[in-house]
């Protein structure tokens, strides 16, 4: 139905996994699409899936902590594709560690990537869309440990519950100029991230509503919708796609 014809999207964290798959998605619905990820090879592949939908691409190596690199990512993308419309906050890192043995370097690295880089991608892009006189949707990767308490997951709840934060602190500031900011709560995924997928995948056959893991597929369709029209009037919300463990 190309929902996303004549649109231009940035997705960060894109190599693989959940990016990957929003990156590709947004590509069958006629986007033209800038990722960008430290992992340059899996970028690439990531650009070559997305151009076979005809679809114009660019694919950068970037450490989407360091605002120079984002400042660049985005001159990029605005020089080469356009102005975007879609942004896409998808990077981040995760870690087990109980919290009396995390260190400062932990959470410093985890917090840059996982929420500063939400700032400062959300920023620059803001800042196109104020001087260009346009409007955007920013579709944030929070996580369901935005709302639940993990064991040895601390840090990474932390992140996720700011993104979640943020999202509606932008929502609100910028709703009346026409800018939607949403997040979505992903459950456990079937992704590389996971630290046994056969173990996660017996405890979602039994626990589970839905009784399966969630696919980097079910978390793309999502973004579609709060990236597109169908949801234009849907800002600071933050959706879950858990398979129904928030149920519980």
């Amino acid at each position: 139905m190309a929902r996303l014809a004549g649109k231009i999207a940035v997705i960060t964290g894109a190599a693989q996994g959940i990016g990957r798959s929003i990156a590709v998605r947004f590509a069958e619905e006629g986007a033209d699409i800038a990722v960008c990820d430290m992992n340059i090879d899996g970028a690439r592949e990531t650009a070559a899936l997305c151009a076979q939908y005809g679809v114009r691409t660019l694919a950068v190596q970037t450490n989407v902590g360091l605002r120079t690199n984002v400042e660049a990512f985005v001159l990029l993308c605005r020089e080469q594709l356009g102005v975007p419309h879609i942004l896409v906050n998808n990077a981040g890192i995760f870690f087990n560690a109980p919290f009396d043995t995390q260190t400062d370097e932990m959470w410093d690295r985890i917090m840059t990537i996982n929420v500063k880089s939400v700032f400062m991608m959300s920023q620059a892009v803001v800042r196109l869309w104020l001087e260009h006189n346009s409007a955007g949707a920013i579709v944030n990767l929070a996580s369901i440990s935005a709302s639940v308490a993990f064991v040895n997951s601390s840090a990474y709840c932390t992140t996720k519950a700011a993104v979640a934060s943020l999202t509606r602190c932008i929502a609100l500031e910028y709703g009346p100029r026409g800018i939607r900011c949403n997040s979505m709560a992903p459950g456990i995924i079937d992704t590389s991230m996971l630290p046994s997928a056969e173990d996660s995948q017996r405890w979602a056959r039994e626990k589970l509503p839905l009784r399966r893991l969630g696919k980097p597929d079910d978390v793309a369709d999502v973004a579609l919708f709060l990236a597109s029209d169908d949801s234009r009037y849907v800002t600071g919300d933050m959706i879950y796609v858990d398979g129904g463990w928030m149920l519980e």
